[in-house]
């Protein structure tokens, strides 16, 4: 959704929808023969064995053989009134930000086990929307977006402590909001609040950066369009078929352009970029990882695959992907660490999947079975 006065970003199409397979030529009646007549000598051999070997392993462990002990954590997806209710923002893998209707209202609610907190709540007519969440452990920091009687856009940075407390606006000064449904969107750090903004000039953007006690935000205009990564770096839109993709740092004037070759489409973060290569098939995709450098390339998954999410290497360490199975009916979602430079398999059947602030989560099940599964990433050994 994008309102009058707002620009928001989407994250790059997937050029690799997860799920489309294509099913393999069936054999010649011959080859089909000869093959069944292999495989019921091998039943026998298997049968007359007195010792059967273990069965062979999936393609990736599970993730509590690969980190023994790994847990995560149950939310419902109803409240105790019956209410849906769709989580934003995981702080931990117990605690949640969300979002429920109740009658003409869009209510804000922090969730943990020790119940519902609501924070806010705007007419749902008003094209609410809340975004960009951040939080320290401490303070729990959001985008607030709108549209008044008229249409026009509002929109507020506003924080709330997450130890109890009401909710404070910050400021309403926040110019034309650039959302690109990324950790960066709204920057927490060194006591401010930091996100990019449109300046109506074509080929420029701005940081907007204002402080968490209140204030007028010190606008930086910069040549070019930019989304914040880990700060106070930033990082070009992604690009595809040659080109280059642009990581600056305003605060020492650092530059740094990564290469981007023909047929491939480049997204980066301040540590990592990821190369998604499309072949011949909907089932030859390649995902690589490399330093924006160009240094320790290396293959990280192929096949019927995609980013789940528009992070690259969350924490600096993991990538999130998904693998859909034959016919469409499930997702894998798959964690590729990469100090172990090893693929694990969360979950075979996911729905909606997401990534935020450290912490992975994923939906299963609809209406009354609805349950969102929470797995804290900075947990993991």
């Amino acid at each position: 959704m994008t309102l009058p006065g707002r620009r928001t970003t989407p994250p790059p199409t997937d050029l690799s929808p997860p799920g489309l397979h294509r099913h393999p030529a069936t054999l010649p009646v011959t080859r089909a023969v000869a093959l069944l007549a292999a495989l019921g000598a091998a039943g026998l051999m298997l049968a007359l064995s007195p010792r059967q070997p273990a069965p062979p392993r999936s393609a990736e462990p599970a993730l509590t053989e690969a980190y023994p002990g790994a847990t995560a954590q149950d939310t419902p997806g109803t409240l105790a009134d019956g209410s849906v209710y769709s989580p934003l923002y995981f702080v931990s893998a117990t605690a949640s930000v969300g979002t429920a209707l109740s009658g003409d209202d869009l209510r804000l609610l922090l969730r943990d086990r020790g119940g519902e907190r609501e924070l806010r709540r705007m007419p749902k007519d008003s094209a609410a929307e809340f975004a960009g969440f951040t939080s320290d452990g401490t303070i729990l920091a959001w985008m607030e977006l709108s549209s008044d009687t008229d249409g026009a856009a509002r929109s507020g940075v506003w924080t709330v402590r997450l130890d109890g407390g009401a909710p404070r606006l910050v400021t309403e000064d926040t110019g034309p909001v650039m959302l690109f449904d990324k950790q960066g969107d709204l920057a927490l750090h060194d006591g401010m609040l930091s996100w990019m903004a449109d300046t109506g000039r074509p080929g420029f953007s701005a940081i907007r950066t204002v402080p968490l006690a209140g204030g007028k935000p010190v606008v930086q205009e910069l040549a070019g369009g930019y989304a914040i990564s880990a700060w106070p770096w930033l990082v070009g839109e992604p690009v595809a078929d040659g080109g280059s993709i642009e990581l600056a740092n305003p605060q020492t004037a650092e530059r740094i352009l990564v290469g981007v070759q023909a047929g491939e489409l480049m997204s980066c973060s301040a540590t990592w970029c990821r190369s998604l290569i499309i072949g011949s098939t909907e089932a030859s995709t390649v995902i690589e990882l490399l330093r924006p450098d160009g240094s320790e390339r290396l293959r990280t998954v192929t096949g019927a695959v995609s980013s789940a999410i528009t992070d690259v290497a969350v924490l600096d360490r993991f990538e999130v992907y998904t693998r859909s199975t034959q016919g469409l009916t499930t997702t894998r979602v798959m964690l590729y660490d990469l100090k172990t430079r090893s693929l694990t398999l969360v979950t075979a059947n996911a729905g909606r999947v997401a990534s935020r602030g450290g912490v992975l989560w994923w939906s299963t099940g609809d209406n009354e079975t609805l349950t969102y599964h929470a797995l804290d990433l900075r947990t993991l050994p």
